[in-house]
């Protein structure tokens, strides 16, 4: 009799759910899901849907709800998606860095739908559990702290193939596309049950340039004069960069790693942000390509889409390219979603986070949500129906980082005009303010001006997270994993570690970086 009275009460939730969202329950919603890699949240809205052609993300937002302020939780692809599927900020997971992530058998929201009935898909770039990614990768996140300075990823560059009529530049990912269209059409439309999919593209990202050898990291942006030519030249700008005396020293460290320490020319900057901007509208295509399955097999119509990205990135913009980074660039990322019982053409301002979508898939699909999640459901902000009881959105976003390229973890707090970044301790590396409604391009520093609104944010910073205790552990665990790996290569360790990917910089006296790495482990320095 309990069993029975629990499956009514279930089913009654399920049925007042779909009412609202205009579907009945036996026509559930299905949910795709698309994430892009390394694509700016930015180019989604004015002005920065100017500087290219997004055919496909002006449909979705049109026919849908953008999020004008959705940002990673951790501005690098691991740790991001792994915050995205767990709906948990990467403290909670101590999802640190690219190689240390969510365990194999982590609860995700794909799960959470399949044990409630949903057939379940996933395709394409996954990359949210541990073990993944390069050595280099990894050995650059255990030494952060350790105080040398060795240029770590390949000099950003161009590369430009084809010719006008080359459409498919990044094949890879047109593949899982075209994968995931033919399940859409030949497998999604003879289920009995709802489905939820999910495809994971490379695009954006940087492509490995292959001239630096098989350690490289991706520094290359490659593109077609078709691609190209779907970028207005003329709005693509060259960023200001501070001096380097005036840049704050995390921020200095992270452009020398990424090799942007050099001269570069206006032009060279420019190519690389249109590059980057024509990368973008590939994967616009892609996305396009997915929709229009869904369209072409009368599933548009209890279908819910959403696209985002684990981070964006900075495109030369602080002397920097890649992520790992909270400049806007490198953080704010997009978030459409479009469907049944969805606003069309509205767009929210509030900040939200990729721990949100967690919630807010369950909440689609008539799923009561788990305990322990760090977001909340974004559906009562989209919903066509008004006065929907949820639990109200905070208003704030957190996001951290504790990857390569930073020698200090990282915590970011954004509520209204304000954007607040503190390091480490909260003591030994000087904390950074930013007023995104008076300073958008994030070149004045004010933390020394408003000490009041800093001591507040912080206050409330540390509500979320006690980050000097997360910042120690991520220390020791850095500590820890260096010795294990060293202990394991023996006596092939200098030849290893010299020949990662700051060969060219670490070769120049090997020694003495050894040196410095040997007294960071006796904690001398």
């Amino acid at each position: 009799m309990h069993i029975f009275s629990v499956l009514v009460t279930l089913m009654l939730h399920i049925n007042a759910h779909c009412m609202i969202l205009n579907v009945t329950s036996q026509d559930r919603l299905n949910i795709v899901m698309i994430m892009a890699d390394a694509f700016d949240g930015r180019l989604s809205f004015h002005p920065g849907n100017k500087v290219v052609q997004l055919p496909y993300i002006n449909y979705m937002r049109g026919m849908g709800s953008v999020f004008l302020n959705c940002y990673t939780n951790s501005p690098i692809c691991c740790p991001s998606r792994a915050a995205m599927w767990s709906g948990q900020f990467v403290h909670l997971t101590q999802a640190w860095n690219n190689y240390k992530c969510l365990d194999p058998n982590a609860t995700t929201w794909m799960d959470q739908l399949q044990k409630r009935g949903y057939h379940t898909h996933a395709m394409g770039k996954l990359d949210y559990t541990s073990g993944g990614h390069s050595v280099s990768n990894r050995v650059e996140a255990w030494t952060r702290d350790v105080p040398f300075l060795l240029r770590q990823e390949g000099r950003p560059v161009t590369d430009l193939v084809g010719d006008m009529s080359t459409k498919r530049v990044m094949t890879k990912d047109w593949n899982i596309t075209d994968a995931a269209a033919h399940w859409i059409k030949h497998t999604a439309t003879s289920l009995s049950k709802p489905f939820a999919l999910y495809l994971g593209l490379n695009l954006p990202h940087p492509y490995r340039t292959d001239s630096l050898g098989p350690t490289a990291g991706g520094s290359t942006f490659r593109t077609s004069p078709y691609w190209l030519d779907k970028v207005s030249y003329e709005q693509v700008t060259v960023p200001k960069w501070l001096k380097f005396e005036d840049m704050h020293p995390v921020d200095y460290y992270s452009t020398f790693t990424k090799n942007c320490s050099s001269n570069f020319t206006d032009q060279e900057i420019r190519n690389i942000r249109a590059f980057y901007y024509a990368m973008c509208a590939e994967t616009d295509s892609m996305i396009g390509e997915v929709i229009a399955a869904i369209r072409d097999t009368g599933l548009l119509n209890s279908t819910v889409i959403m696209f985002t990205s684990d981070h964006g990135d900075l495109a030369m913009e602080h002397r920097q390219f890649y992520k790992m980074s909270m400049f806007e660039g490198s953080a704010h990322v997009p978030f459409f979603i479009m469907g049944p019982g969805i606003k069309s053409g509205f767009e929210v301002s509030l900040p939200v986070s990729l721990v949100d979508i967690y919630p807010t898939v369950l909440d689609l699909a008539g799923v009561s949500k788990p305990g322990g999640l760090s977001g909340h459901s974004l559906v009562p902000l989209v919903s066509v129906v008004s006065g929907r009881s949820a639990e109200a959105h905070p208003g704030w976003v957190f996001s951290e980082y504790h990857g390569c390229n930073a020698n200090a973890s990282t915590y970011m707090l954004r509520i209204a005009e304000w954007k607040y970044i503190t390091y480490s301790d909260g003591l030994t590396v000087p904390p950074q303010l930013f007023n995104l409604s008076k300073d958008e391009s994030e070149l004045r520093n004010v933390a020394a001006l408003f000490p009041d609104v800093c001591q507040n944010l912080d206050k409330q910073l540390r509500v979320i997270v006690d980050y000097p205790t997360v910042s120690k552990a991520v220390q020791q665990y850095n500590k820890q994993q260096f010795l294990d790996w060293m202990q394991s290569l023996e006596e092939h360790y200098s030849q290893v570690i010299s020949n990662l990917r700051w060969h060219a910089d670490w070769q120049k006296d090997g020694k003495f970086n050894e040196k410095k790495i040997e007294k960071w482990l006796a904690g001398l320095e």
